[in-house]
């Protein structure tokens, strides 16, 4: 028996910062206020620069702002197809 949803999911985040490139450096500001970083702020031996720039930009849109990443979901149920 095979399954299908019975319409396409549809993920919505909402980040709280935007990201911009120049001269090869990667820009992290708040959509709220001017707190910025950039991947030069990271250490790759830590894992992806860009990871951790937005994880600290999520961390603090909470912190400042009492914002965290959304993301909706619609509810799907899977549908027995024949």
């Amino acid at each position: 028996m095979k399954y299908c949803a019975p319409e396409k999911t549809t993920i919505t985040a909402v980040r709280h910062y935007s990201i911009k490139t120049i001269n090869d450096c990667i820009t992290f500001t708040c959509a709220l206020c001017k707190y910025s970083v950039t991947i030069l702020d990271f250490n790759s031996q830590n894992g992806s620069r860009r990871t951790q720039a937005a994880r600290v930009m999520n961390q603090h849109a909470a912190a400042e702002h009492h914002h965290s990443l959304s993301v909706a979901l619609p509810s799907t149920q899977l549908l027995p197809t024949r």
